[in-house]
């Protein structure tokens, strides 16, 4: 295949930009070490985003090495900020971020967003108010990325019917939210922003694939491979939903409704407790005994499996466990974990990670953390 050199240099400024955001104070050395490119083509890229503002050196670090000492790079505090909203069924969540990581606002609605007016009123209500906020803190931003359910286009900015969510069937919400903010705007799936947000500024910046599974309001995975975002022809690559779910339910479960709901519904029946939502049921968790103890076991075990079974296909180097299934405590992770290592392919190989308990915070700085690597991007690209 014949690479245009136009998609060459695009290529390998993404590769230097995410690892300056991932490695503040990184010398040009190191970066042409990590990303195997030329030390020429690496100081004609920092050339051109000291040129425009996006780096700048740290002369007065040591480096420790004898010999002339590396000038180390980072990225500029003030080189962007960017809203990142986390478009979910029931709630609308939002931050503010800076290029070097730093969360700066903060907004969180539950809300229902089952209609595409709803989603809209309270996405624009969302960032209103992080706008509005960084206005009186004299912030200015740069950008606005949304993370939402798949399937979507990314480069259009268009969500297309997500499950249970039939009334967002081509919904054109990045080009909503340009027209009424003024504003770049760039849409990412919530699992696969996430993912990328742990991989610039999480616990991830030093491994090139991983997987990162959520188990919350379903069973999704946003998947790194070779430091970029995997999102599959369709931009719905992860829907782990549909997998086999089968050890913990005593009838059927369509599986394409798979969710945390599903899971603690039938806890309820098999303990005898009538806790509706996960966060009555979490509450109780230290009460329930030996009984609640081995129910806890079953469903660790199962999604242990499960995840192992999709590192099976990937093969990454971690698997990043995140949701508030998490707060079911260490009887259930011991159970998870037991179970992945028990069903790796090749044993110990995988590593196996807590991540977030609060998945829309993961989502809504992943949103962030895409748009301000887009918007990076089309700054040097466009000069």
């Amino acid at each position: 295949m014949i690479t245009k050199p136009g998609d060459l240099r695009e290529k390998n400024m993404g590769r230097v930009i995410q690892l300056l955001l991932a490695n503040p104070d990184i010398s040009r050395v190191e970066i042409a070490r990590k990303t195997e490119l030329t030390k020429t083509t690496i100081s004609a890229i920092i050339a051109s985003l000291l040129d425009l503002n996006i780096v700048e050196e740290t002369p007065g670090l040591k480096t420790g090495l004898v010999g002339k000492t590396p000038i180390p790079m980072r990225v500029r505090g003030d080189a962007a900020a960017a809203i990142g909203v986390n478009l979910a069924r029931g709630s609308t969540s939002g931050v503010v971020m800076t290029a070097c990581g730093k969360l700066l606002e903060s907004v969180s609605k539950e809300v229902s967003n089952l209609t595409r007016a709803d989603a809209t009123a309270h996405l624009f209500e969302v960032v209103q108010r992080l706008l509005n906020k960084c206005f009186r803190n004299g912030i200015d931003v740069d950008a606005i990325g949304i993370g939402a359910p798949s399937p979507l286009d990314k480069e259009k900015g268009v969500i297309y019917a997500p499950y249970g969510l039939s009334d967002w069937k081509d919904f054109p919400v990045g080009e909503i939210t340009r027209e009424k903010f003024g504003l770049p705007v760039f849409l990412v799936n919530d699992a696969d922003g996430a993912a990328f947000g742990m991989k610039c500024f999480g616990k991830c910046r030093d491994i090139r694939s991983f997987i990162s599974m959520y188990f919350d309001e379903g069973v999704g995975a946003g998947i790194i491979l070779n430091d970029e975002i995997y999102s599959g022809s369709s931009g719905y690559s992860g829907q782990i939903s549909y997998a086999l779910i089968k050890s913990f339910c005593n009838g059927q479960v369509e599986n394409s409704r798979f969710s945390l709901d599903t899971v603690v519904s039938d806890l309820n029946k098999e303990i005898g407790v009538n806790c509706g939502k996960i966060d009555d049921f979490l509450d109780r968790r230290f009460n329930g005994g030996q009984k609640m103890n081995s129910v806890l076991s079953r469903v660790g075990d199962e999604l242990g499996r499960i995840a192992a079974l999709v590192s099976n296909i990937v093969g990454p180097e971690a698997v990043v466990v995140n949701g508030r299934l998490l707060d079911f405590g260490k009887v259930f992770f011991a159970a998870l974990k037991d179970s992945f290592e028990s069903n790796l392919f090749s044993r110990g190989s995988v590593q196996l990670i807590k991540g977030f308990t609060n998945q829309f915070r993961a989502f809504s700085t992943g949103a962030a953390s895409y748009a301000i690597f887009s918007y990076l991007m089309d700054k040097v690209l466009s000069n």
